[in-house]
């Protein structure tokens, strides 16, 4: 990854889940299943803006009976 690249991720995880509505450990998982993409610098999760506020995580659960 080139620097250019590397500049366009400047959220941290609890930056990322407060604009989500979630928690930092529910950014983690996504990251972790690869559902959200970061990269690590200097031990801490960095994500880009764009992909946080994009985001859209796939409903909880069983679909509701019709």
């Amino acid at each position: 990854m080139d620097p250019k690249e590397m500049a366009e991720y400047t959220l941290t995880v609890q930056e990322a889940a407060q604009i989500m509505g979630i928690t930092g450990a529910r950014v983690r998982q996504y990251i972790a299943q690869k559902r959200l993409p970061a990269i690590m610098r200097a031990g801490a999760w960095f994500l880009r803006p764009n992909e946080v506020t994009a985001f859209k995580p796939k409903p909880r659960g069983k679909p509701p009976k019709k």
